[in-house]
């Protein structure tokens, strides 16, 4: 075995010991409990759609609420399905949620069925995405029908990051939104795609589970094993014993590696 190879075998040795002795630095992602978003498609649309002319029929379904305000729906409440959903330390990823919404109207001219809700958090944007049928007709028009699955139909700013406070909550309404193509489609492109809504909103209400308790670790008693100083010297005296301590000296990864417990 040439004397490379063999610095090259104690090197591994080496770095195997110092892993045991490095503290972890990665932050752990935060798992959702509960929780629930809402959203008020625009709230223009949902005032005009319950005037008594559009003859109206609106669902909240499977785990989706209607929010009253005297009598008059003002916004949508989804729950959050905490097991599909998932995000990172950074606060970004996915937010699933129940329910599905159905709004038919002028006697079937407008036919609008939305479900498979989610939240998608990238960075400074976020979406509300969503599964959609839409059916209807302008006046004098054949019905048409439009489907689109896992949609992005929403876009709003992230000012903030999606972190739990000290009660392990998260709680911010996002507001104006803006359609997206998907979402202006929905509409009979009624409502132009990437035009702020002063009267819309995404919110969201979270409540997080605990982080693990922190254990801290306990120390190794005197003469158990080998502390990393005397792993150094193992390794320092190996390598002098092949006659290559002063050509390990001069390599600058073993340099490196030395420097980080001395």
């Amino acid at each position: 075995m040439s004397r490379s190879t063999t610095l090259a075998t104690l090197t591994a040795a080496f770095l195997a010991s110092t892993a045991l002795v490095a503290p972890s630095a990665f932050a752990e992602a935060p798992t959702l409990e509960s929780g629930h978003a809402n959203w008020n498609i625009k709230g223009s649309f949902l005032s005009y759609i319950q005037k008594p002319f559009a003859a109206a029929t609106i669902t909240a379904s499977d785990g989706a609420e209607k929010v009253l305000d005297a009598s008059k729906l003002v916004d949508f409440a989804l729950p959050v399905n905490a097991k599909e959903s998932k995000l990172t330390a950074t606060g970004e990823g996915v937010i699933d949620l129940d329910g599905a919404i159905s709004i038919n109207a002028h006697h079937g001219a407008m036919d609008i069925q939305l479900s498979d809700f989610k939240v998608v958090i990238e960075g400074a944007k976020g979406f509300l995405q969503a599964d959609y049928v839409r059916k209807g007709a302008m006046p004098g028009a054949e019905t048409t029908t439009l489907t689109g699955d896992d949609k992005r139909i929403v876009e709003f700013d992230v000012q903030q990051p999606l972190k739990a406070n000290k009660n392990n909550q998260f709680a911010a309404t996002f507001t104006p939104t803006k359609l997206t193509e998907d979402g202006s489609a929905i509409f009979d492109k009624q409502y132009k795609a990437g035009e702020p809504f002063a009267d819309s909103k995404v919110a969201l209400a979270l409540k997080f589970k605990d982080a693990p308790a922190q254990t801290t670790p306990t120390p190794t008693p005197e003469g158990s094993s080998l502390g990393t100083g005397a792993i150094v010297g193992i390794v320092l005296a190996a390598i002098a014993a092949l006659g290559g301590l002063a050509f390990a000296a001069s390599q600058p990864g073993f340099q490196a590696m030395l420097g980080k417990l001395v």
